[in-house]
């Protein structure tokens, strides 16, 4: 398995467990760390981006076979 889909793989585990514990949050305490939830998901979504920058840059150069 390629490093970046383990990396893909990593992170929408942690997506999901991450947006499980704050539904949990949000039903006992009735509140929202929303400053912590911003970030969290802006830095999944920064590594998403970065990880298809990096392939989309591979695929171009004709590094690698055009497998998107």
């Amino acid at each position: 398995m390629k490093t970046s889909n383990i990396i893909l793989v990593v992170l929408g585990i942690f997506t999901a467990i991450f947006i499980a514990a704050m539904a949990v949050i949000f039903c006992v305490k009735d509140a929202v760390p929303d400053t912590l939830i911003q970030y969290t998901l802006g830095a999944g979504g920064a590594e998403a981006l970065l990880l298809a920058g990096i392939k989309i840059s591979k695929v171009v150069s004709g590094g690698e076979e055009k497998t998107l």
